[in-house]
């Protein structure tokens, strides 16, 4: 008897040991956000965060993901923050608007992001909070390495944004890092870099 029970309890634990334990991870409803992501085979939130200019931190935080590492493929993930929320400003602020739902949250100070990088190749990079109808200068070097140097001019529109599609110079394509200062000629400048 003893031994029959003994068969049973290690033929369940077996059985049991075969079925894939898989808790989902409660993320938000696509409605919730600006812009989703599916996973695909080979991808991690660093290289998703990279594709859209998020921090992996600030993904994971978005999707509720109580382990950074593990997404699955097929997965939808939002990569652009919940939609954003309409903020008012007092009309006694000062000058500058604010421009909510950017990965840095609402912010008067000027600010550079990178929406969509091709490693070795290419980048798109946004700025807004500039001055308005603005020629604005985009410096590139390696992280920690100074001076930038002059690659590219932009313009700002009348709102003080701007988006440009930037090749790597030679260079930079084979560099670890990227780092891009946007810069106008009265001193208004953004900083940011990314994983190349």
């Amino acid at each position: 008897m003893l031994k029959r029970f003994l068969f049973v309890v290690v033929i369940v634990a077996l059985g049991l040991n075969m079925v894939p334990f898989h808790r989902a991870e409660a993320a938000p409803s696509p409605q919730a956000c600006a812009q989703t992501h599916t996973v695909q085979v080979g991808q991690n939130l660093f290289r998703i965060g990279l594709m859209y200019g998020v921090q992996w931190p600030l993904l994971a935080q978005w999707n509720n993901l109580a382990n950074p590492n593990l997404i699955y493929v097929g997965q939808v993930l939002c990569v652009s923050g919940p939609n954003p929320v309409q903020v008012v400003v007092p009309a006694n602020a000062g000058g500058g608007a604010v421009y909510p739902g950017n990965p840095f949250g609402p912010t008067t100070q000027p600010r550079i992001y990178f929406p969509k990088v091709t490693l070795n190749q290419n980048f798109e990079l946004r700025g807004y909070n500039f001055p308005a109808n603005t020629s604005i200068t985009i410096g590139l070097t390696t992280l920690g390495n100074l001076p930038y140097v002059p690659y590219y001019t932009a313009s700002t529109d009348a709102s003080g944004q701007f988006y440009v599609l930037i090749n790597l110079p030679p260079a930079l394509a084979s560099a670890a890092t990227v780092a891009v200062e946007a810069r106008t000629a009265t001193g208004y400048y953004a900083k940011n870099w990314f994983y190349n």
